[in-house]
């Protein structure tokens, strides 16, 4: 595996809408809501997304915010975020990241019911789970994988793989707020 590709606007669509899918969600028609680019010192876009998507018995329309950015993603994002579920006509919220999410992100995050997904490079991934000899990567591996950022029991923040099947999707779920 060569160098990383770029994450443009059109990946990070790609990318979101794959590891949702490999999560476990079944994915309706996703649209664009927004396109913005971030000013310094962040330096990436935003790209939010309107999702439908179901598991089971449960069917949502997300707002799906894909944000790539050099710094940490701020709580005031995520507030930002839930504050415009009603605009966008959506009744859950996820946000991905390539930057990374502070504590009181996280707490806030949680607090609001939305998902945050730190988007990583699978190689970094793969090297340090102990799956196999580190520089060595199957051909599947994707160039990008999400990992759920959720507070374990004790309140620390854990990042966690986003689990291929219903469990991702369970893991997502519990974030969500499952029955709301």
């Amino acid at each position: 595996m060569g160098k990383l590709p770029k994450v443009t606007p059109d990946y990070y669509q790609i990318l979101a809408v794959r590891e949702l899918r490999r999560a476990g969600f079944e994915v309706g028609d996703v649209r664009v809501h927004r396109r913005t680019e971030l000013a310094e010192p962040q330096r990436g876009f935003v790209v939010e997304l309107l999702v439908p998507l179901g598991v089971a018995s449960w069917r949502k329309r997300a707002l799906v915010a894909c944000r790539r950015e050099e710094g940490a993603v701020s709580r005031e994002v995520v507030e930002s975020v839930g504050s415009r579920l009603a605009e966008a006509r959506a009744e859950v919220a996820i946000v991905f990241s390539t930057g990374d999410f502070a504590a009181d992100t996280v707490a806030a995050a949680q607090a609001g019911g939305i998902a945050l997904l730190h988007v990583a490079d699978s190689r970094s991934v793969y090297d340090t789970s102990g799956w196999s000899t580190p520089g060595h990567y199957p051909a599947w591996l994707p160039a990008h994988l999400a990992q759920l950022v959720d507070r374990d029991a004790g309140g620390q923040v854990r990042i966690r793989l986003l689990e291929a099947g219903g469990g991702g999707a369970e893991l997502l779920l519990d974030q969500l707020g499952r029955n709301e």
